[in-house]
């Protein structure tokens, strides 16, 4: 392994006991004392990988986003027409949403206690996957696939459906998750005319 992806793999282990810490305790609570406790190592350590805990914060809440972008990217790349493409993009970043639940629970809780910098840059991915959504689903309706004059408009409710996730689905409820990755895409799909 290279010393680049051991430091990625060290950074990510940091992350996953820091998100379960800020998610069960909240940011203000959890200390790094904890996440150093939790992982069988020292304080320093914890600085070797990241400058602070706002840093930490940081990178926990940017990772849901992250991924979705990366989900786009993958649904671009995949065969079939641009309404198959975005269909699989909606379900992709369904189940990052809840495969992550705890890093997007912890974002959306805590995104107050993020330095502004650290909130714009976020932000700004978030604007960045509400324009590509906005681009899939464009290119729907160029393709003739969908009639909706106002169709890439969508991409923010569609975004704000998403989101949702977490108020209607968590480990252990009685929803499945399969079912609910279905359920919000379809939801997402018919606000553009689409079953």
């Amino acid at each position: 392994m290279s010393k680049p992806d051991v430091v990625a793999l060290k950074r990510q282990g940091i992350l996953e006991v820091a998100s379960r810490l800020f998610h069960e305790k909240g940011y203000e609570t959890a200390t790094l004392d904890m996440v150093a406790d939790e992982l069988n190592v020292t304080k320093p350590y914890l600085y070797t990988y990241y400058k602070n805990k706002a840093e930490i914060l940081a990178s926990v809440c940017a990772v849901g986003v992250s991924e979705s972008l990366d989900a786009l990217d993958r649904a671009a790349a995949a065969p079939g027409n641009s309404v198959d493409q975005l269909r699989a993009a909606l379900r992709e970043v369904a189940a990052i949403i809840i495969d992550r639940m705890e890093y997007i629970v912890v974002y959306q809780r805590e995104m107050k206690n993020l330095t502004n910098i650290d909130a714009q840059q976020i932000l700004r991915l978030r604007h960045e996957f509400d324009l590509r959504i906005a681009r899939l689903v464009e290119q729907c309706r160029a393709d003739g696939l969908v009639t909706l004059h106002d169709a890439a408009a969508m991409s923010v409710w569609m975004g704000g459906l998403l989101s949702w996730i977490p108020n209607c689905y968590w480990r252990g409820s009685r929803r499945k998750r399969d079912d609910v990755i279905e359920q919000v895409s379809h939801a997402c799909m018919r606000l553009i005319g689409l079953d």
